[in-house]
């Protein structure tokens, strides 16, 4: 138990100054760190350090590793950070006020990308956007197919943002599972519900109102949070 322990917090301290090589510049991404063997000599340990240093570095998104070639260091990406808090958070979503609280973050991204979507009125991103809200319409009664389209709806509108970080937030804060549809008796009732919803938020976007864009956005995204609660709900 012991030596398991002291092994740990070796790995620990290889893996702090590999990164802050890294981070320093002196192991740019793409290029390569040194061998698992000479890591060993560099460092005077064994090969269990090195490679749990090397799968800690792997899991946080700066090292690629193969095996048989040396470590190639990499740019860690905000899709990278999501999936290394992915854990935390899932824990985080039983917890009903946590679980309230991410939702209230996703309805503040979505709000201010509603907006600006409706500023910029750009003709590419309004056409997707109509494109997204005919691929609801044409999956309605189809649980599965509809929840797949209506999170493509919500993550075109937040693709408007041209912000990558937001846009891996947002990703994240869907796919943990923030009310996911449900199936219910309903079904073809609450996807006609949520189509007009959506209808309303890309007719804001398409003639350049802000405000109600967001209005839009925040009523449709609510009316989901409050149906929870009471009754099958079957959009995300």
């Amino acid at each position: 138990m012991d030596t398991s322990l002291d092994r740990v917090r070796l790995s620990e301290q290889i893996q702090e100054s590999i990164l802050s090589s890294i981070r320093s510049g002196e192991f740019p991404a793409g290029s390569k760190l040194p061998s698992e063997r000479m890591l060993m000599e560099m460092f005077d340990v064994g090969r269990p350090s090195v490679k749990e240093a090397l799968l800690m570095l792997e899991r946080k998104g700066f090292v690629r590793l193969k095996r048989g070639v040396a470590p190639v260091v990499i740019s860690p990406t905000p899709e990278d950070a999501m999936d290394a808090i992915g854990d935390m958070v899932a824990a985080m979503l039983s917890d009903e006020t946590h679980r309230a609280e991410f939702y209230d973050l996703r309805i503040i991204l979505e709000t201010a990308a509603a907006m600006e979507a409706a500023r910029q009125q750009d003709p590419d991103d309004i056409a997707s956007l109509e494109e997204a809200l005919g691929a609801c319409k044409a999956s309605r009664g189809e649980a599965e197919a509809f929840r797949d389209a209506d999170r493509a709806f919500h993550r075109c509108l937040m693709a408007v943002s041209g912000n990558s970080v937001a846009n891996a937030f947002h990703g994240a804060l869907i796919e943990w599972g923030l009310f996911n549809p449900e199936s219910g008796p309903r079904l073809d009732q609450i996807h006609e519900r949520v189509i007009s919803q959506h209808a309303g938020i890309v007719s804001a976007v398409r003639n350049g109102e802000p405000l109600e864009a967001a209005d839009a956005l925040r009523h449709h995204l609510m009316t989901r949070r409050d149906a929870v609660a009471g009754e099958p709900a079957t959009h995300a």
